[in-house]
């Protein structure tokens, strides 16, 4: 009985001490702004388009990034399918040219190039808003400062530090 006791034992020991741990290191993101453009700098490598980063703002797992990442996404999906409306429209004015008058067709055009341009000036405020919560979850040194009142009407404060090691 007690060889199986220790058996058990070490079994459990070993699965325990032998198991692989998923540690990932989380980097700031880095926003260099161009003339033509926008570029990410995360773990020294220099990416073009903003939904690679979404790897790293999911993993930091904090609700306020996804929501703002999420909705850039949501939005950038939006523009796209918005865009097709004067493409389809430029393709049936090529074939039926009698039937689209030119203030219909430009009017469309326009107001579909404002409607995306307004998308996309939003959709990049949630993703410069996603990326600053990132930066500021990861960071390893915070520092939180909380005053409440208890029911007797005194003050109470609350001093939290954080520190990654």
């Amino acid at each position: 009985m007690k060889t199986k006791i220790l058996i058990g034992f070490l079994m459990f020991v070993g699965f325990k001490t032998f198991a692989q741990e998923d540690k990932r290191t989380l980097y700031p993101i880095a926003v260099k702004r161009q003339l033509f453009g926008v570029k990410f700098i995360y773990d020294r490598q220099i990416i073009d388009n903003a939904s690679a980063l979404q790897i790293p703002l999911l993993q930091a797992r904090d609700s306020k990034v996804n929501v703002e990442f999420l909705t850039y996404k949501q939005q950038q999906r939006l523009v796209k399918l918005i865009n097709i409306v004067p493409a389809g429209l430029s393709l049936y004015t090529i074939f039926n040219r009698d039937k689209v008058s030119s203030g219909f067709y430009w009017s469309t055009v326009g107001g579909t190039l404002l409607i995306s341009s307004y998308l996309n000036v939003k959709s990049n405020i949630h993703l410069s808003k996603a990326i600053n919560r990132y930066n500021e979850v990861i960071s390893s040194n915070q520092i939180g400062l909380n005053i409440q009142t208890t029911p007797l009407q005194q003050a109470v404060v609350g001093i939290g530090l954080k520190h990654n090691f």
